[in-house]
């Protein structure tokens, strides 16, 4: 577990290198264990609706591929991210989707349909950082923070899942009023309950 830093940005900073020195099979292996994790989430398999990121695996985020392929082959309604002009908007995702890949930004669907559906069963969440009582390193942008807010201006509130390796966790993540708190986190390791341990 890192040691405490004092900013969000200086504990950004120093997960990400951390995470991007990881070896090419340490990040697989790790990946397939959070994914497995994942899938055998009773919420997940109850789930119709489910918002899941594509992973930036240039930058050794935690896969999400294989997760993604498995909740179309169940035939779940599943959408991702895109990002326009800086606001995050909902794309279908579809079996054996086709990305155009940016080195400095989020997978993009082709051919890209988009979508104005807003009543999400889970929310996969990316992230740098987290602790135990739901409080997430994001990285930066405050996309998620501004689209769990519309969610919920909405009414709805679907449970707000993490994928993340276990050397990402911090002892207390600075947190901003707007910061919005994750409900569970998955390591290659455990299902952190954060509901469990909040403050």
């Amino acid at each position: 577990m890192e040691s405490v830093i004092e900013s969000k940005p200086e504990l950004r900073k120093t997960l990400l290198a951390k995470r991007r020195a990881m070896t090419l099979q340490r990040w697989l292996s790790d990946s397939e264990k959070i994914q497995a994790h994942a899938v055998s989430l009773p919420l997940l398999v109850q789930a119709e609706r489910v918002h899941c990121y594509v992973s930036m695996e240039h930058d050794r985020e935690a896969r999400t591929l294989e997760l993604l392929e498995k909740l179309a082959l169940e035939r779940k309604a599943v959408y991702m991210p895109y990002i326009e002009k800086g606001v995050m908007k909902n794309a279908v995702y579809h079996q054996g989707q086709r990305f155009r890949v940016s080195p400095s930004a989020p997978a993009t669907p082709e051919p890209l349909a988009l979508s104005e559906e807003m009543r999400f069963d889970v929310v996969f969440v990316p992230l740098a950082g987290f602790d135990r009582s739901g409080g997430r390193i994001g990285f930066g942008k405050g996309w998620y923070d501004r689209f769990f807010s519309s969610l919920s201006s909405c009414g709805v509130h679907p449970v707000k899942v993490g994928l993340a390796f276990s050397f990402q966790e911090v002892p207390s993540v600075p947190c901003d009023p707007w910061d919005e708190r994750l409900d569970m986190v998955v390591t290659e390791n455990e299902i952190i309950n954060c509901q469990h341990n909040s403050r």
